[in-house]
């Protein structure tokens, strides 16, 4: 495999030989997009060592080649959601802006000085926070720390598909006021904004802690009620209605224990997976796919597949459905095997 090389040209030809392509280089990638029902797999390899270098060599921020430093998958752009990955080097911090798609985040690593600065208020880093940006949100972020800051993001980018309004603050004053600082509960919920003459965009955005979180994980595990197409599992809620994370797409988490193995079972909506502990298969109409600690990888739209943890070891993974998009166009649609 290629070494990651120290220019722009040598940086895109890596990305490419990951089936990867990064933001402020060539959009169109340098390879040709895989086939299959396992296709869309990208490993952690790929992704870290493209953005480390990413960092070294692509500016950001008001004045950079791009808003945000970014690798995505050459395949990802196929789906109505999907998952990429950001790097925000020590002192950086991105220009505000807001715009037409919810965009949501799982922190990878950052320092504790890095933060996500969301309507005027900070939201800490912390690796396996999920931190929310509904539509027409504000938002930028800062690392005030000494060590790289690397979450994914999950985009509904397919339900805006004609126009993606972006308003971006002016470069000569590019940032948001910090007024304040997001509570620290199990869901620390923003602010909500006074738009009574704009009723469509309600809600807020919010964190959830990674804490929060596994204790949910833990407390299925005790309880012994784990399912048996996702294992022990959990979803984000809004803690304004209960309901799914955003109106488009959900955020889970699952845990599935080591020698598991769900049944199968497929639906109409897409998934995105992001491998946040352990190792493990998912098994996609009969095509194995391996994965590792960090990797990315899909589901597309009525596949049947399942899980397999052939280790020893608890493997956890985070994803997003746009089971929520699907529910409310008026027809979502999932089949359930009931044994192999």
């Amino acid at each position: 495999m290629r070494d990651v090389g120290t220019t722009h040209e040598d940086l895109e030809q890596f990305l490419a030989g990951h089936h990867l392509v990064g933001a402020g280089l060539r959009r169109e990638g340098r390879a040709t997009p895989r086939e299959g029902n396992t296709a869309a797999h990208w490993s952690w390899e790929g992704i870290y060592k493209g953005l480390m270098q990413s960092g070294k060599i692509v500016t950001i921020g008001p004045n950079g080649m791009t808003g945000m430093r970014s690798v995505v998958g050459i395949e990802a752009r196929r789906f109505p959601i999907w998952m990429n990955a950001q790097i925000l080097m020590p002192g950086e911090r991105t220009q505000a802006h807001r715009n037409l798609r919810s965009e949501t985040r799982l922190v990878c690593q950052a320092p504790k000085e890095a933060v996500f600065v969301c309507e005027n208020q900070t939201y800490p880093m912390e690796r396996g926070d999920v931190v929310t940006n509904p539509a027409w949100t504000f938002h930028d972020h800062w690392n005030k720390g000494d060590t790289p800051a690397i979450w994914v993001d999950g985009y509904d980018n397919g339900y805006n598909p004609n126009v993606n309004v972006d308003e971006r603050l002016p470069k000569d004053a590019p940032y948001q006021a910090i007024k304040s600082h997001a509570g620290e509960g199990p869901i620390a919920v923003g602010d909500f904004r006074a738009l009574p003459d704009d009723p469509v965009f309600p809600i807020p955005p919010m964190r959830y802690p990674w804490a929060a979180t596994h204790g949910a994980l833990s407390a299925l595990r005790a309880s012994g009620t784990a399912d048996p197409y996702d294992g022990f599992m959990t979803m984000l809620a809004n803690p304004i209605d209960g309901g799914p994370t955003l109106p488009t797409i959900a955020w889970h988490a699952q845990l599935l224990e080591g020698k598991q193995r769900t049944l199968p079972h497929r639906h109409n909506s897409t998934t995105f997976y992001f491998g946040f502990e352990g190792e493990g298969a998912l098994v996609i109409e009969g095509e194995r796919l391996n994965w590792n600690q960090g990797d990315i990888f899909a589901v597309a739209a009525w596949k049947w597949h399942h899980h397999e943890i052939t280790g020893g070891g608890d493997a956890i993974l985070f994803s997003i459905d746009d089971w929520p998009a699907m529910k409310k166009l008026g027809f979502y649609l999932k089949e359930e095997a009931r044994g192999f």
